[in-house]
């Protein structure tokens, strides 16, 4: 497969400073900017993912790291810490017992996550338990950013302030450490990066997979009444393609976590470029706190799961994360 060069790089229009923070506007409480990793090995024995958010018209942040290694959970959730431990203009954020830094060493193409803190075990034998946590992972780019330009869906766009993401797919190698159990691993991923105003009152349906020598990302987002909203993208041979159709078609049993927590399928079409089609199978999944970013504050079904993809093409299965938000009925 092609490597992307620094030309490729700004073809969806991202460029190397949008790596670090934006400007804000500060009459907007729900403004938000994040940055997010996800990885998984090839077998999906070893995965995780973590988020770094901010909501300065609320002075907090919001940092959660949630890891899979072993047969079970292991996570942190910390929604209401102070926007002062951010430290800026670095991706940073330091406080005792607590820490991430991400570093660009070449903006666009790869750079170095480390985290480190406290959580819990949250499934298996060990439930409950409070551990240390923490990863190092060397992150590098195996697509382009890819970015729909600036934001106009209702809730997410700005009249005055630049308001977008981007979403890259990754290959990525370190280690990642639950309690004394410290697993080194290589495999892939996705990491995105997204500023603007922001709601959460709406479903949504997100898969990020790849392979390495394809890789695809797709969103389904429903709003009240209003038309599903539909994007993303597939990389195949070496080029990233805006699609052009979307299907993704899950079933959700809310009463578990495991194998049939989630399942269904996906096909999406980019125009004339590529098809890509494949069934979905949950490995193992787990919940996240919403309430929060609920106004007013109310209970929501927010879900990560770790999923294989088997291929229509009988090419091999892979692994990726889907992720699911339901409002109560």
């Amino acid at each position: 497969m092609d490597e992307p060069t620094p030309e490729d790089d700004t073809q969806f229009g991202i460029q190397a400073v949008d790596e670090g923070f934006h400007r804000y506007d500060p009459q907007t409480t729900w403004w938000n900017e994040s940055w997010f990793w996800d990885w998984y090995d090839t077998d999906g024995n070893v995965a995780g993912h973590c988020r770094l958010g901010v909501f300065p018209g609320q002075d907090r942040a919001w940092l959660w790291l949630f890891l899979w290694q072993d047969g079970a959970w292991a996570g942190m959730e910390r929604p209401h810490l102070p926007f002062s431990l951010v430290r800026r203009p670095d991706v940073a954020l330091d406080t005792p017992g607590l820490s991430l830094e991400w570093f660009p060493t070449t903006p666009l193409q790869q750079g170095r996550l480390r985290v480190s803190g406290f959580g819990r075990i949250l499934s298996g034998d060990t439930a409950g338990r409070v551990v240390g946590m923490e990863v190092d992972l060397d992150v590098h780019a195996s697509g382009v950013p890819h970015s729909t330009g600036q934001h106009t869906g209702e809730g997410h766009s700005s009249d005055h302030y630049d308001a977008r993401r981007f979403e890259q797919p990754v290959s990525v190698r370190g280690h990642q450490r639950v309690g004394a159990q410290e697993i080194s691993f290589a495999g892939h991923g996705e990491r995105d990066h997204s500023w603007g105003p922001r709601i959460w009152d709406m479903d949504w349906t997100f898969l990020a997979a790849n392979a390495g020598e394809r890789s695809l990302q797709c969103v389904e987002v429903r709003i009240g009444d209003l038309e599903p909203f539909r994007i993303g993208y597939l990389h195949v041979h070496g080029r990233s393609h805006d699609l052009t159709d979307v299907s993704l078609d899950v079933e959700l049993d809310p009463g578990t976590f495991g194998p049939g927590a989630a399942r269904g399928r996906v096909e999406v079409r980019a125009g004339e470029a590529a098809v890509f089609a494949a069934s979905i199978g949950t490995v193992s999944a787990h919940a996240i706190d919403l309430h929060h970013t609920q106004q007013p504050p109310r209970q929501t079904e927010y879900r990560r799961h770790l999923v294989r993809l088997t291929p229509d093409d009988a090419g091999p299965p892979f692994c990726g994360w889907l992720e699911t938000h339901r409002l109560p009925v």
